[in-house]
C-alpha cells in the first residue's frame, strides 16, 4: 500500500483536512471571544461535536451513493468555503453556523477516510493500513494548531490561518480529482483468500 501513489495522495489529504479541522476545534472559544466577543467558547465546542456525529452519518450515506472519492472532493471544497468565510464570523448565529459546518465535515473525514481506505486496499490488512493511513490525523493535529498558533503571534488576528488552511484544503480537493482508486488486485486478492478458505 505504501509504495502506491494513492496511498500518499490520500496521506495528504487527510493531513490538511484534519488540520483545518483541528485548528478550528482547538481554537472555537478564543475565536468566539476575539471575533464575535462572546464569552460561551463551550457552548461552540458543543455545537462542533453535534456537527461531528452529524457529519459522519451524512457523509457516509452520500458516499454509498456518489463514490468516495467525490464525496472527499465536496467535504475538502465545503471545508475551504468555510475556512474562507471564518473572516467574516462576528456574530453568535455566525459562529454557530460556521462551528456546526467544521464539525460536520471534520466528523465526514473519521467516516470517510477508513471506508476509502478499505475499500482501495482491501480488508486483508485493514488494521495495519488504516493504521498507518492515521498517521496523517496526527500530523495534521500537530503540524496544524501549531502553525496557526505561530501565525497568529504574527499577525495578531486569525485571518491568515483561515487562508491558509483553506489554500491547503483546496489542493486537498485538486488531489481528489486527480487520484484514482488503485487497480482492483486487491479486493480480488481478499475475495480468493476467503474462497480458498471455504
Amino acid at each position: 500500500m505504501m509504495k502506491t501513489f494513492q496511498f500518499w495522495s490520500l496521506w495528504v489529504m487527510y493531513a490538511f483536512s484534519a488540520s483545518a479541522g483541528l485548528i478550528i476545534i482547538g481554537h472555537v472559544a478564543k475565536i468566539a471571544q476575539t471575533q464575535g466577543g462572546l464569552e460561551t467558547g463551550f457552548l461552540f465546542a458543543a455545537l462542533l461535536a453535534i456537527g461531528n456525529a452529524g457529519g459522519r452519518i451524512v457523509t457516509g450515506a452520500v458516499s454509498d451513493k456518489i463514490g468516495r472519492s467525490a464525496t472527499l472532493i465536496l467535504v475538502f471544497i465545503l471545508q475551504a468555503i468555510n475556512m474562507f468565510a471564518f473572516i467574516t464570523y462576528t456574530s453568535g448565529p455566525m459562529l454557530t453556523f460556521g462551528a456546526i459546518v467544521t464539525g460536520a465535515t471534520y466528523g465526514a473525514l473519521l467516516a470517510l477516510f477508513p471506508a476509502t481506505t478499505w475499500d482501495w486496499f482491501g480488508l486483508k490488512n485493514s488494521g495495519t493500513n488504516y493504521g498507518l493511513m492515521f498517521t496523517a490525523w496526527g500530523v495534521g493535529g500537530l503540524v496544524g494548531p501549531l502553525m496557526a498558533g505561530r501565525i497568529i503571534d504574527a499577525t495578531g488576528g486569525y485571518d491568515m490561518v483561515y487562508i491558509v488552511s483553506a489554500i491547503l484544503l483546496l489542493v486537498a480537493a485538486g488531489l481528489g480529482f486527480i487520484t484514482k482508486a488503485p487497480k482492483v488486485e486487491y479486493v480480488e486478492e481478499d475475495v480468493d483468500d476467503k474462497v480458498a478458505s471455504l
